[in-house]
């Protein structure tokens, strides 16, 4: 009698250890076997996983591909679907570490919450480690805020830690799966991507899962519409859910309105990433904003905008009709203002630049020395005028220069300007404030400030017969008059004209 035991527990753990093997191979029958989720709709709320096919095509993703970005309509279950894959992982592999990551600490306690149904329904594959039944010697699981541990009886224990969002969260862990949730409303996305894909990126492991509905102008959308960046891409639409008919979505239109509908429920990748009422400059597109041939007669300017962490230049030519040409642009980080005015000057070739725009904040002075960068600037040989600090008229005239006229031909036009045409797509309006665009995420701003420097400047256009332009000297422009040597004073007599004429 105690042989047939020993015989039937050996039998046991044969079938459980084949099982196991099946599932390894197999996600798909791993989640629908042994799954359960929180189903509202279900008479007693915890219901078998019954995958749909978009789900089914998505697992098979996650389980085969190291980097996965989802961009998804709402209610579609993934971030369940996400978390059955974790615990795939951590009850089918000793040892193994999940990280998931959540914009608030409430959230992240969600998934552990949610990570520990699944484990409760899994009874053949893991227990709670309070109330594991005599001789089992699969694994058992403990749970806390944050945290949920495997252990197993010949292995290293398995982790699945939740952090809320934050600038370093998950830099001391090396992980075997990170899971994203919502990832394009991250707080902290950019500096959680710096310091999280370290955490996966091994030369033979560590895998990412990256889920989210669209938010413009975010590093989520930035990966997902990015080519060459090592990520699967996978996107479901509202009709995912076999459940959701037209009917379905002629309701959801009523209640939500179309803009907030195509946020959240977009039909395709398309109409996803065109959000109305979203992006601030929806006119600008490649049919209607495409430059010809530079104009012969054009008065030509530079706009910029500095700071250490990025110079962003303009070259802008406007001809006789008034109608501009951004023809050329230069964008570089970490250069000093000597750097920068060299790199600007080198690049303006024979040219005849009228003036060079900036931003009014490179007139303050130094506490230390007195000094402003704009002073700095002529010192190094590009003297600049000083543009409007108006942020909101700048805006508008921006809508000005870039609305297709009645021809349906704007006042301004685009040429082989690639790092602009990007940022004027991207960037967003404020959300507290439409007449202005996003200052957030930074690196957007910086080509489009530096063009809305010269749209709220500009005044004349090219001259239609050949004459001397002049500048109007500005209090500042005599101040650098006054402080140059003899050589500053010509070249600024040169350029502007003499005032005293």
């Amino acid at each position: 009698m105690p042989r047939r035991k020993t015989d039937g527990a050996a039998q046991l753990a044969a079938l459980r250890a084949a099982e196991a093997e099946y599932c390894r191979e197999h996600p798909v029958y791993f989640v629908e076997n042994y799954c359960h989720i929180e189903d509202k709709d279900a008479p007693d709320l915890i219901a078998p996983f019954t995958l749909w096919p978009g789900q089914k095509k998505a697992l098979k993703a996650f389980a085969s591909h190291r980097l996965c970005v989802v961009l998804k309509a709402r209610q579609l279950g993934f971030t369940w679907l996400a978390l059955a894959e974790a615990a795939r992982l951590l009850v089918l592999w000793p040892g193994r570490t999940v990280v998931g990551l959540s914009r608030s600490e409430e959230e992240a306690k969600e998934l552990v919450r949610r990570l520990g149904v699944m484990l409760r329904y899994m009874p053949e594959f893991a227990q709670p480690a309070a109330a594991a039944p005599p001789g089992w010697r699969g694994a058992v699981f403990e749970i806390t805020a944050l945290r949920v541990t495997l252990r197993f009886p010949d292995g290293p224990p398995g982790v699945f830690q939740a952090f809320p969002s934050g600038p370093s969260v998950g830099r001391s862990f090396t992980a075997d799966l990170i899971v994203i949730d919502e990832w394009a409303f991250q707080q902290f996305a950019r500096e959680i991507w710096a310091s999280a894909f370290p955490v996966v990126n091994r030369p033979e492991g560590g895998r990412v899962i990256g889920l989210s509905t669209i938010k413009r102008g975010t590093l989520f959308e930035e990966i997902f519409t990015g080519r060459g960046n090592g990520f699967h891409k996978l996107f479901l639409p509202w009709s995912a859910d076999p459940r959701r008919d037209k009917a379905w979505y002629r309701r959801t239109l009523a209640v939500l309105g179309r803009d907030r509908t195509l946020q959240e429920y977009p039909a395709s990748v398309e109409e996803a990433l065109t959000v109305p009422g979203g992006a601030f400059f929806p006119e600008v597109s490649e049919a209607t904003h495409r430059a010809g041939p530079l104009p012969e007669k054009a008065r030509r300017y530079v706009a910029l905008d500095y700071g250490l962490d990025m110079l962003s230049a303009h070259w802008i030519a406007v001809d006789e009709g008034g109608r501009a040409v951004v023809y050329r642009e230069f964008d570089a980080p970490d250069l000093t203002i000597g750097q920068a005015a060299r790199e600007v000057l080198q690049r303006c070739k024979d040219e005849e630049i009228e003036l060079v725009l900036a931003p009014p904040d490179l007139w303050n002075r130094s506490q230390e020395s007195g000094r402003s960068r704009a002073q700095l600037f002529s010192e190094a040989g590009l003297a600049l005028t000083r543009s409007s600090r108006d942020f909101a008229a700048g805006c508008a005239a921006m809508k000005e220069w870039l609305a297709p006229g009645a021809s349906g031909v704007p006042a301004m036009t685009l040429g082989e300007v690639p790092r602009l045409w990007e940022c004027l797509a991207r960037i967003q309006k404020d959300e507290h404030n439409p007449n202005v665009y996003a200052k957030t995420p930074h690196d957007l701003t910086h080509d489009v400030d530096s063009l809305r420097y010269f749209c709220v400047w500009w005044k004349d256009p090219a001259p239609a017969a050949e004459q001397t332009p002049r500048a109007v000297w500005e209090p500042d422009l005599f101040e650098d008059y006054e402080n140059a040597d003899e050589e500053g004073k010509a070249y600024l007599l040169r350029r502007y004209g003499d005032p005293w004429k």
